[in-house]
């Protein structure tokens, strides 16, 4: 399994970076250096030493030409490009790099794959074509972005202080979040780093968790960090011993996680009601269907109900009728709350399993004994003696 050291924001102290690096690379030994937000400060210059380790950066709000980006590669520096998914140390890395500006987001993406300061909706696109976004089995290990996306603490409790600390967020790419699924999820913090609990993310057979942490600038604590990341692997052979155990693990750790933000976040903003109310299709599969739930039961600790002495006047259906007749309803008087509250329609009870028939017990005579004969020998049979049309005695 590869390991990785994940920077925030450099914003031109490349030499503390270096420094933090070397001091890294004496306890263990790692295969490349991801850093996420501004690399470059404000002289925008390459640095003046080679990099220990091949970094690979993922620009903010500043832009690197063709010209800078051969010189940071001379460095041992390397840009990923505006959006996309690469290999990097054996790992898939998925990446998004600028900031989002509302007045640019529509614009069209530059034909020569400049870096520009924002990003735009095909890079956004790109973002989740690359990535496998679109197929079950999709899916990157690592993804970073210098925005935070919009929802991500959907999740949190009101009094949670790490709300205070996510700022400023993107709409879209909350949105894109949907369905882009990563292992992991590194993006440039404010303030202070923060961290979320591991939550699921994609559909069917092929779900996984992932981690979001946010890592601050360079000099301030927990800037650089240290991650041993396992390539995802969506087909695991169960046959094998190995396979099982890991199928099983990954089970386990699914059903302890918490469910997706951005799905908890698009209810709440849609107030969809939760799942097994409407019809779904076979695509939208049950693990989705868990993650709305889950959303529904975040959505309704959180929403208080009104007073009580406020009453509404509902109307329920009771009865329905056959074609051509009207449906009956019922009125009844409730207590409205903040959000609408669905409710299913009135459904026969489940039916009972089924249940062998009881055998019923062989009659036996009341004359009969234990032993299998007649009790009473008066209703016994004569005994026939002699030939058969002979006399009888």
């Amino acid at each position: 399994m590869p390991s990785i050291l994940v920077s925030g924001p450099v914003k031109g102290q490349h030499a503390d970076l270096f420094k933090a690096v070397a001091k890294a690379q004496k306890k263990g030994s790692f295969a490349a250096v991801l850093c996420v937000g501004d690399f470059l400060g404000d002289t925008k210059e390459a640095p003046a030493d080679s990099a220990p380790v091949p970094v690979y950066v993922v620009t903010g709000s500043d832009a690197i030409d063709a010209d800078l980006a051969s010189r940071l590669a001379a460095k041992n520096i390397r840009w990923l490009g505006r959006s996309g998914c690469e290999d990097v140390a054996g790992l898939r890395v998925g990446f998004l790099g600028g900031t989002y500006k509302e007045e640019t987001y529509e614009s069209t993406a530059p034909d020569d794959q400049s870096d520009a300061a924002h990003y735009t909706c095909d890079d956004v696109e790109q973002l989740a074509i690359d990535t496998g976004a679109y197929r079950n089995d999709g899916g990157c290990d690592i993804l970073l972005t210098s925005d935070t996306p919009q929802g991500c603490g959907a999740a949190l409790s009101a009094d949670d202080p790490r709300r205070a600390q996510i700022g400023t967020t993107s709409k879209p790419l909350g949105e894109a979040m949907r369905s882009v699924r990563a292992s992991y999820h590194f993006v440039a913090a404010a303030q202070e780093g923060w961290s979320l609990e591991p939550y699921r993310c994609g559909v069917g057979g092929h779900r996984r968790l992932t981690r979001l942490h946010a890592l601050p600038s360079i000099g301030q604590k927990r800037a650089l960090r240290a991650f041993t990341v396992e390539p995802f692997d969506s087909n695991p052979d169960i046959d094998t011993e190995e396979g099982a155990r890991a199928a099983f693990i990954r089970a386990g750790e699914l059903r302890s996680a918490t469910a997706n933000p951005y799905v908890v976040a698009d209810a709440a903003a849609s107030h969809k009601p939760p799942p097994g109310i409407r019809n779904t299709p076979m695509a939208a599969s049950m693990a989705q269907e868990e993650d709305e739930a889950a959303a529904a039961v975040v959505l309704a600790a959180a929403v208080p109900l009104q007073d009580e002495d406020v009453q509404v006047v509902a109307s329920f259906p009771t009865v329905f009728g056959g074609r051509g007749s009207r449906t009956k309803n019922e009125t009844m008087v409730v207590n409205q709350p903040a959000r609408p509250v669905y409710t299913a329609p009135n459904r026969p009870p489940p039916e009972a399993p089924w249940q062998p028939k009881e055998k019923k017990q062989k009659r036996v005579s009341i004359y009969a004994n234990q032993n299998g004969g007649v009790a009473n020998p008066k209703k016994g049979k004569r005994k026939r003696m002699g030939a058969p049309h002979g006399p009888q005695f």
